[in-house]
């Protein structure tokens, strides 16, 4: 079925043991600083967020970006009204 997860596979001769960095310059992935990013990661995993702080910090996300959407809803408006009445 499509919603199981399929198993990793595991080898016996993996040991997790990084053998040649692969963070090298140039490549899309490249992160100068995997480390610091790393444990930043492991912070914010330690943090233990309720679903009501979740969906309150989403909703503030929503108020912050608020005014620039009705902002560029208006100035469309205001572009499709010119365009309408120039032509017409």
């Amino acid at each position: 079925m499509f919603w199981k997860k399929k198993k990793k596979k595991e080898y016996s001769d993996d040991d997790g043991r990084t053998i040649s960095n692969m963070n090298v310059e140039g490549m899309p992935w490249y992160s100068p600083n995997k480390e610091e990013d790393d444990e930043k990661k492991k912070k914010m995993d330690e943090l233990k967020v309720t679903r009501k702080e979740k969906r309150a910090m989403i909703f503030g996300a929503y108020l912050a970006y608020l005014p620039m959407f009705l902002i560029c809803i208006a100035a469309f408006t205001i572009v499709f009204l010119l365009l309408y009445f120039w032509v017409s």
